[in-house]
């Protein structure tokens, strides 16, 4: 800590406060609101990127919430975010390094549509496939927003057919995953 803040359990007791009252979220959402608008942007975002990150776990870290990636040969956890096109967190995920993308995916973007409904555009890598393309093809949800898979790249004029035939310009909103980010 800081020499200039107050002894640790001090600091941790008005953290663990503010935190079961909800107001870390808060803090944070205001922050990010704050640093849209000096940004000239619309406060609630339109388009949001999707990724996760296996890292290495502490040894403090309980068994019960770690596990291996095999991929990265790496004991610890997995992070799974979502981020707004300036990088500011929309949602985010921690799991064990064996769950996939796809499993996580699928409960991240309801989280994220639960909590930024105007999100109409999310950019993923190959991980999010499988599954998660198939809701993404076939899914109503109740907002009546269609969530389609767009094949032509992260880029693609909103005027484009989409894989489901449709305009994009037809459906209001529209959720597509694309690949291309790499």
């Amino acid at each position: 800590m800081p020499a200039d803040f107050p002894a640790r359990d001090r600091v941790y007791a008005f953290f663990r406060r503010w935190r079961d009252k909800g107001l870390v979220a808060e803090f944070h959402d205001r922050l990010r609101d704050r640093v849209r608008e000096a940004a000239d942007r619309d406060l609630e975002p339109t388009a949001g990127i999707i990724d996760a990150q296996s890292v290495k776990g502490a040894a403090s870290v309980p068994a019960t919430s770690r596990g291996f990636d095999g991929g990265k040969k790496l004991n610890g956890r997995k992070r799974h975010i979502v981020v707004d096109t300036l990088g500011l967190l929309l949602a985010v995920m921690v799991t064990a390094p064996s769950v996939t993308d796809r499993e996580t995916g699928r409960t991240l973007l309801e989280r994220l549509r639960e909590r930024h409904w105007r999100i109409s555009l999310v950019w993923a890598d190959g991980g999010y496939t499988g599954r998660l393309v198939d809701l993404a093809r076939g899914s109503r949800p109740a907002q009546a927003s269609q969530w389609a898979w767009d094949r032509a790249g992260p880029f693609s004029r909103p005027s484009e057919p989409t894989r489901s035939g449709s305009s994009a310009s037809d459906t209001s909103p529209e959720v597509r995953l694309s690949r291309g980010l790499t």
